[in-house]
């Protein structure tokens, strides 16, 4: 498993990865169960596609595509959240059909060591729906443990690097 660079090559890929197995989509007609379509806000995170443009307009975040033996499996944003003034994991999503096999453990642990390297922070901070308890229970696994105080309606979580 590797970060890779989001490129002319690879953006369409990344911007259909996606956590929603269905949505339902409702327009002109009469409305209908999609699969595996990426939605602007999904269930828990923010699509690729709104992050990649958040990572052109705000200084300081970093997009990576998350690849699994050659296969785009899905996707980060972390950095210096300058609002906050912490560093952040902002975003990391696994496609749904790559979900429950351990790779987005394998994925954080990964992130944080890049931005261990990158930034040489201490700490990183993250937030999440309240409602998420699947993320909640990687997030501690891997060694998060929440601040027990919100952000924009999110829970939010810390981590001590070594």
């Amino acid at each position: 498993m590797k970060l890779v660079d989001i490129t002319s090559e690879n953006w369409e890929d990344v911007i259909f990865l996606t956590t929603n197995e269905t949505i339902t989509v409702k327009g002109g007609g009469e409305p209908y169960e999609a699969k595996g379509m990426p939605s602007l806000c999904e269930e828990f995170v923010a699509s690729n596609a709104l992050s990649i443009v958040q990572s052109v307009y705000e200084n300081g975040w970093v997009i990576k595509a998350i690849e699994h033996e050659g296969e785009l499996i899905g996707f980060t944003m972390f950095g210096w959240n300058e609002e906050e003034e912490f560093y952040e994991l902002c975003r990391i999503m696994i496609d749904y059909h790559y979900q429950n096999k351990g790779y987005g453990t394998k994925a954080i642990k990964m992130i944080l060591d890049e931005m261990k390297s990158r930034f040489g922070c201490k700490e990183v901070y993250l937030s999440t729906d309240p409602d998420n308890t699947v993320g909640k229970h990687v997030y501690e696994k891997v060694g998060f443990m929440s601040e027990n105080r919100m952000i924009d309606d999110e829970e939010l979580f810390k981590i001590i690097l070594d």
